[in-house]
């Protein structure tokens, strides 16, 4: 099981994600992509993950300031695919943009969490969103959809 696909760009939020999950107690597993098209290929098993198994997250985090497909894209493609339609999708974004909030809930977007500055403030944030959706939200394993 994955708990975590972080979808970022920025360098200095991959190292800090990474060095965080490897700090808590109970940590995460997690798979991190640079770019939406990586990110898609993994989750719709194309491209180099054609005929593999790859196994969904409990959550996808992605930024929507990617190079070549945007966040807005992943997120777009994810929905309208059978196998991803209903994972809990988070945006994280530094955009406080009510036009960029507005279409990602449009979209199918789950919340929308804008990046703090700093990073206590960073590290924080990535936590509680990480503990409420990795241990308190319910969803079914095999299917990804919330639990009722």
């Amino acid at each position: 099981m994955l708990d975590v696909l972080y979808i970022e760009d920025n360098k200095d939020e991959i190292n800090i994600f990474a060095r965080l999950l490897k700090k808590i107690d109970q940590p995460y597993t997690f798979q991190l992509f640079e770019t939406g098209g990586e990110a898609l290929n993994y989750l719709l098993e194309k491209g180099p993950f054609e005929g593999q198994l790859t196994f969904l997250p409990k959550l996808v985090m992605v930024d929507l300031n990617l190079p070549g497909l945007n966040g807005f894209e992943v997120l777009q493609q994810l929905r309208a695919n059978k196998r991803t339609k209903y994972l809990s999708v988070v945006v994280y974004s530094t955009s406080e943009s009510p036009t960029d909030i507005r279409r990602a809930y449009e979209l199918g977007v789950n919340a929308y969490v804008i990046k703090p500055g700093g990073y206590r403030a960073l590290s924080q944030t990535m936590l509680r969103v990480l503990d409420f959706w990795i241990n308190e939200n319910r969803v079914d394993p095999h299917t990804g959809r919330a639990q009722y």
